[in-house]
């Protein structure tokens, strides 16, 4: 789509303008206008859909696209965590340049000349491919950006520099807001989309998992890290689960999965049963917070414990329907109690079951 301007205040900014650098296809057109955007679109005689007034923002019909024409303008965040509020439209080009998360997205280009505006040295940081904020308390003020990071990392092979880098871990350390969880969740699910291994991965291993908690997590029991460490499970999500305020699970299908297990064995009246039909995450994160004591006793002793009857042996004795499910579930139960149970013993179990329903 070609667009004209001759204002000489009209610009392609953000990510449109650093894929271009990078020679990748943009999905998305950043329009800002240096100025009002709405008097700007209106004076220009496109077909306005709908508009912000409060943040100057419209968008427009053009050539059968909606567009979106920003206005500049300047934010502050007067809540860590949350989202900015706009104390100025119409400022400076560069005052809305460096007010976004990192200088590879604070680029402009002018549609009237095609002249690049750079006051931050992003070209030279995607050559680089660094990524660095504009202040130091640019996590402080917007903890999301970690995430975005990660993102842009997983997308193009960005990495923080050193001087970022350190801010990062040192926010990490003392994690400390009232986070907007539907933004995080938002940015995650974009980074996991990108690649769920290596996505999921570091943000275990860096410590961004940290930024799920609101509150201070539930303390385990126990040791995670131990018992990944004793049953070989190699997998981050516990740490991950463990770190975590337990309320605030439902990222992901594993998550859930893991969780419904959790609340499953937590909730039963029969929890070895329940552990032996559960993941084994799931198991290990009811250990760890539940009932350490039951749980090792069950990952130690009972774990993999399954009746030598099967139901096809039963089929052969002319049992069937759901006589056979609820002998195997006996014989379970009363292994669970027994693990060194015989094959005769269970039979005998059989026997029983098959006398209490008048069955010879």
């Amino acid at each position: 789509m070609k667009l004209n301007d001759n204002t000489g205040k009209l610009y392609y900014v953000g990510g449109c303008v650093r894929d271009e650098i990078l020679g990748k296809q943009s999905v998305d057109i950043d329009l800002c206008y240096e100025g009002d955007a709405i008097d700007y679109v209106t004076a220009q005689g496109y077909k306005i859909i709908k508009t912000q007034k409060n943040i100057r923002t419209a968008r427009v019909l053009i050539d059968g696209e909606e567009i979106d024409f920003a206005s500049t303008r300047k934010e502050i965040y007067p809540q860590a965590g949350h989202l900015p509020v706009t104390t100025e439209t119409g400022c400076p080009l560069e005052d809305d340049l460096t007010r976004r998360d990192f200088t590879v997205n604070s680029i402009a280009k002018s549609v009237k000349t095609g002249d690049i505006i750079d006051p931050t040295g992003g070209a030279e940081d995607i050559k680089k491919q660094f990524l660095r904020v504009h202040h130091d308390k640019s996590f402080i003020d917007d903890p999301t950006r970690i995430i975005r990071g990660l993102k842009f990392s997983l997308r193009f092979g960005f990495e923080f520099d050193e001087h970022t880098e350190n801010l990062k871990n040192d926010y990490l350390k003392n994690v400390n807001c009232d986070m907007s969880y539907s933004r995080l969740k938002k940015e995650l699910v974009d980074c996991f989309n990108l690649n769920r291994d290596e996505g999921l991965n570091r943000f275990i291993d860096e410590g961004m998992y940290k930024l799920l908690t609101r509150n201070k997590p539930q303390k385990p029991l126990i040791s995670i890290e131990e018992l990944i460490q004793e049953f070989e499970i190699k997998t981050p999500w516990l740490v991950y689960l463990g770190n975590t305020d337990l309320s605030r699970l439902a990222l992901t299908k594993a998550e859930t999965g893991i969780l419904e297990g959790f609340n499953a064995i937590k909730e039963s009246g029969s929890p070895y049963k329940t552990c032996s039909k559960s993941d084994i995450q799931s198991v290990l994160l009811w250990t760890a917070f539940i009932n350490p004591d039951k749980g090792l006793y069950y990952l130690r002793n009972l774990r993999g414990i399954k009746p030598s009857v099967t139901g096809k042996e039963l089929l052969s004795m002319g049992i069937n329907g759901r006589l056979i499910g609820v002998i195997l579930d006996k014989i379970e139960e009363e292994k669970f109690k027994n693990p060194k149970m015989s094959h005769a013993e269970e039979l005998s179990i059989v026997k029983m079951i098959l006398k209490e329903n008048h069955i010879k």
